[in-house]
């Protein structure tokens, strides 16, 4: 978030260019962990929710443009990226809910609780 944060706000291409670098940099680590967390969560279902966290993403992809797109006409392009920010900052708030409940081994001749 904080990458495209400075890309919208900085007046000079090389430092936008820096923050588009931050941020992808970011989602770089991001989303194999959201692959990872989802292929966990279920395995039952583990393709499933791989696929589902999968189409969420192309989803996104598509639907951000036509989304920013409309509130450019309220507010400039600059100022419409806050709410990818704000949706990052929301995710890195929330990201503990996709964690995996820890397992607990319990060893021959002892007793799981």
């Amino acid at each position: 978030a904080l990458g495209l944060a400075v890309a919208s706000l900085s007046p000079w291409v090389p430092l936008a260019l820096v923050g588009w670098a931050v941020f992808g940099a970011g989602l770089s680590g991001c989303i194999p962990q959201l692959f990872s967390a989802a292929g966990h969560a279920d395995q039952d279902a583990a393709g499933l929710n791989v696929s589902r966290v999968a189409g969420l993403g192309y989803l996104g992809m598509l639907a951000g443009p036509a989304v920013i797109g409309p509130l450019t006409r309220l507010a400039p392009l600059n100022v419409t990226f806050f709410l990818p920010v704000a949706l990052c900052a929301v995710a890195a708030c929330t990201a503990a809910v996709l964690r995996a409940p820890a397992r607990t081994a319990a060893g021959p001749g002892t007793e799981a609780a």
